[in-house]
């Protein structure tokens, strides 16, 4: 009978090395399936435990004064270790100090098995949100009531623990089989627990393992074959009765009557039934997504054609599917069917997956334990999208060796099983089709194909439609992209795929003539392209030294330019040895064809041959398509483009990207989207400027369309729920230095946080002024209160927010990313503070071209494209605060041109009608504790 001991430890400090000790110890000891005892005690540290540290545990000197020190407590715990797995979250700190007090103490450290439920959550919930015991107890409902505790972490991490080997034993046979190959690999000493669960499932007479089919050795979940169930079919009922009816009301709990989401709705439905674009402002609070869903699936029904939907983030595509279809369809009379298909990229390959579970050429850690999520989730998806699974940086790498390709079109073994197949079948008898910005932009780049034929969009998000078409319809190229291609190849005697096609075609003295050819030609390109970028990076840096909001260099540059002669010549010596490199593995690709003719492969092998020659293919596509954009970037000139380099201030001197787009997508959006389609209806919560469209109209190419227009006005009462907040002491910019602004403004920051006790996201418009704000405000903020920065803790924007709703007494700081996207609803967020109004850089380079574009008009950059921009961002900005009707929340902003110039008035004039108070800061801040 296996027996495991789950333990916890808090500690002074990260560090036993450095000085820091056990403040408190806990264990769970499982046996026979369940906890059969527990142990916890305080351990006397000796020295005082850092404020941070008694902040976070609640546990105080006093508390641990009388407590006994480590060596009393270590005969018990290691009387419970004999024969016992031990367990942590995150074992190796957990027995790293365990061990380094134990040797401290005279006894020997613990040498037994380990399991890191870290690790296993990560193999057997590949789809969870994160992986941290707070997040995970959430997710799975464990009892944790106090995180940083060891009692309570240790008995949630045992609950957790019974929950991974309930999913072990529930798996089918062949992915354990699958996972026991892998298990040496792990941190876990999982491999003899595998071991045992296949001899249970051998000794079981029924062998049926449901809901799952097994296909060439990979289990995979049967729903996903499920068509989608379609109700009774009720007879067609028009637009107009179903608005009447209020279908709404009996569909939707807690429904509110909403005249702003009815107005909506039938303008989508009068611009999709008269054939004409559409542009809707809807703020915020309007049921934007019914507002859109309603009238398109009345549309799609009474036409008998799809209509397609486009958003910018994969969250509101989730968001739509699973939360806004389902009320859809107890809302409609009738059936609907709705889909959402996103680009290759997404969709895992099986064809690819099975090679490479068979013979992995660059095997290590990092692969087996992403090889492991998916073989678990397999078993469950019904989508086969990579959005679903929560992969690691480079789990995210190995992901794109197996995502569906081009070359997966057409028959192949796996075609009945495809999961991008499937969707885009789905997709073709669907009458809602969901999809992303970058994929409709990618189907009019291809000539469509990839999306079923359709005349009728709805673009959700769309300020941010001109960004998706000038991202999807540019070109983008760094060294990292040659550097992995150069270390998968490797090397004949280091590893890599020359030396597994070494090692398995050996008998062929051609193929091993080529491969040293191979390794010569790809070592010669791999030097003249670090070269390069070397050379790139250096001449970024001495044309300017300034850091852009995301902490690099950019410069633009113009390829027929003369002082670019050196770097052509630097990169026409890259194009030249990698076109040289090319020949060879083209040549040894044409070879290795020709091996199973010329030699008898058995079957173990055969796989092994399937995947060298893959992968070569691969190599060939990528270094190919990486060599041609290099070439377009560097050597070949566009009219309406702009090109540029970003160079960066950290890590290896050869981290350098290349990047060109088209600076106005206008015309391109106008014959090959709106001329082509019968009704493209555009939405979002900040389309105009000072109440009028202009600007997008303009922008995106609509100007000669008949165009329905619509601005709603948000239905939350802002005057109850939020105040805009001016202070009229906070120094110019232009009047100050820098350091003298920046000093003020933090300041401010501290003061206004004791009122309101964290609940604060600050925006930055430069990454420069957030991270020496960070510097300053760290110093003088209370120990208590924890201060997340953008940049400057690691993270994605959705991890940042996550950490600060998860403290009580928190302030955040972010830059451009945080003015749009972030939802913090409710009391987590009660004050947003803006250093500076968000004026664009004149610096970005698609800035810069299109100002130097308009001037050459005759125009005011300033007036036409600076303040409309800086206005969008404000409105988005001032749209993080009231997410819901119960929210209350004020808006500060500490950039006096706000009230001081004459475009100021401008930005409050856009924002819904709210107090608007001026004062000094002391004035506001007593303003501020009085109102919230």
């Amino acid at each position: 009978m296996e027996r495991f001991v789950v333990l916890d430890v808090e500690t002074t400090g990260v560090s036993y090395k450095k000085g820091d000790r056990i403040i408190q110890l806990a264990f769970v000891v499982i046996e026979g399936g369940r906890m059969v005892e527990r142990f916890m005690t305080y351990v006397n540290p000796n020295k005082p435990i850092p404020p941070f540290i008694q902040s976070l545990t609640s546990i105080d000197d006093n508390m641990v004064e009388s407590a006994p020190d480590f060596s009393e407590v270590a005969p018990t715990l290691l009387q419970h270790l004999d024969k016992a797995y031990f367990v942590a979250h995150n074992v190796n700190f957990d027995l790293t100090f365990i061990n380094d007090e134990l040797e401290a103490s005279g006894y020997a450290p613990f040498e037994g098995p380990v399991l890191d439920t870290v690790e296993l959550s990560r193999l057997m919930y590949p789809t969870a949100d994160g992986f941290k015991l707070t997040q995970l107890s959430e997710e799975f409902d464990l009892d944790h009531t106090m995180p940083h505790r060891a009692d309570s972490d240790a008995e949630a991490t045992a609950m957790l623990l019974l929950d991974i080997l309930a999913k072990f034993k529930s798996l089918p046979m062949v992915t354990l089989q699958q996972l026991k190959k892998m298990a040496f690999a792990y941190r876990s000493d999982i491999k003899p627990l595998i071991t045992e669960w296949i001899h249970d499932k051998e000794r079981a007479i029924n062998q049926a393992e449901e809901g799952i089919e097994v296909y060439r050795g990979i289990a995979l979940s049967k729903k996903r074959f499920e068509e989608q169930l379609v109700k009774p079919q009720k007879k067609n009922i028009p637009f107009e009765s179903i608005i009447k009816n209020n279908a709404m009301e009996s569909a939707i709990t807690g429904y509110e009557d909403r005249p702003e989401q009815k107005q909506m709705m039938s303008l989508v439905h009068e611009s999709l039934s008269t054939r004409q674009h559409g542009l809707i402002e809807a703020g915020t609070g309007t049921g934007k997504s019914l507002g859109y869903l309603v009238p398109a699936a009345c549309f799609a029904k009474e036409s008998d054609s799809p209509v397609v939907i486009s958003t910018y983030t994969i969250q509101l595509q989730e968001q739509l599917l699973k939360n806004d279809v389902p009320i859809l369809e107890e809302i409609l009379p009738f059936s609907i069917r709705a889909t959402l298909i996103k680009g290759r990229g997404h969709y895992i390959s099986l064809q690819k997956f099975e090679a490479i579970i068979g013979e992995d050429p660059y095997e290590n850690y990092d692969r087996n334990l992403t090889k492991g999520q998916i073989l678990v989730w397999l078993t469950e998806t019904i989508t086969g999208d990579v959005e679903e699974l929560n992969l690691s940086t480079a789990g995210k790498r190995f992901w794109n060796e197996i995502s569906v390709g081009i070359e997966d079109e057409g028959s192949n073994t796996w075609y009945p099983y495809c999961f991008y197949h499937f969707a885009r079948n789905k997709a073709r008898k669907a009458d809602i089709i969901i999809t992303n910005h970058a994929l409709i932009l990618s189907d009019l780049e291809e000539g469509s194909g990839i999306l079923p034929a359709y005349k009728q969009l709805i673009i959700d998000e769309g300020h941010h439609f001109e960004q998706a078409a000038s991202n999807q319809l540019g070109m983008r190229l760094d060294y990292l992209t040659f550097s992995q291609l150069f270390n998968e190849a490797g090397s004949i005697d280091g590893g890599g795929l020359l030396s597994n096609i070494s090692r398995t075609l050996f008998e062929d003295q051609k193929i091993n003539s080529i491969i040293k050819d191979v390794e010569h030609s790809a070592k010669e390109a791999k030097a003249e392209v670090n070269d390069l970028f070397l050379y790139l990076h250096h001449w970024a840096y001495r044309k300017k030294k300034k850091q852009n909001e995301r902490g690099k260099v950019t410069v633009t540059y113009d390829p027929r330019h003369d002082e670019l002669s050196e770097m052509k010549e630097i990169a026409s010596r890259s194009i030249f040895t990698c076109e040289k490199a090319l020949e060879v593995f083209m040549t040894l690709a044409e070879r290795m064809d020709l091996y199973p003719t010329d030699y008898s492969l058995p079957d173990k092998s055969k796989r092994t041959y399937n995947v060298v020659v893959q992968s070569v293919a691969q190599i060939v596509d990528r270094l190919h398509e990486a060599k041609k954009t290099l070439e377009e970037l560097l050597l070949n000139w566009e009219e309406n483009t702009v090109y540029w380099m970003e160079a960066e201030t950290r890590g290896p001197k050869q981290t350098v990207t290349l990047q060109a787009r088209p600076v106005d997508v206008s015309m391109i959006l106008a014959d090959e989207l709106f001329g082509k389609k019968d009704s493209v209806v555009l939405t979002s919560a900040t389309l105009t400027v000072g109440g009028k469209f202009d600007y997008v109209i303009h922008n995106l190419g609509l100007e000669d369309f008949p165009l329905l227009t619509m601005v709603i006005d948000s239905p939350f009462s802002w005057k109850e729920q939020a105040k805009l907040m001016i202070p009229d002491d906070v120094p110019l910019l232009n009047k100050v230095d820098e350091r003298t602004y920046i000093e003020t403004i933090v300041l401010h920051l501290y003061r206004l946080s004791q009122i309101t006790q964290g609940r604060m996201l600050v925006l930055f418009t430069s990454y420069d002024m957030l991270r020496k704000s960070h510097e300053l405000l760290k110093d003088i903020l209370d120990e208590d209160f924890m201060l997340i920065s953008q940049g400057v803790n690691s993270g994605s924007r959705s991890k940042l927010t996550k950490s600060f709703q998860q403290f009580e007494k928190a302030v955040m700081l972010g830059t451009s990313s945080f003015w749009e996207g972030v939802d913090i609803p409710g009391e987590d967020l009660t004050l947003l503070v803006m250093a500076r109004l968000p004026f664009t850089s004149p610096d970005e380079p698609i800035y810069k071209a299109k100002a130097e574009m308009l001037e050459k008009e005759g125009k005011s950059s300033f007036m036409k494209l600076a303040i409309p921009q800086a206005i969008i961002r404000f409105k988005q900005g001032f749209g993080r605060l009231i997410r819901k009707k119960t929210d209350k929340g004020a808006v500060v902003v500490l950039d006096r041109r706000v009230n001081t110039t004459r475009y100021g008035k401008l930005f409050i004039k856009s924002l819904p009608d709210v107090d608007v108070v001026e004062g000094s800061i002391a004035e506001l801040e007593e303003d501020l504790k009085n109102w919230l």
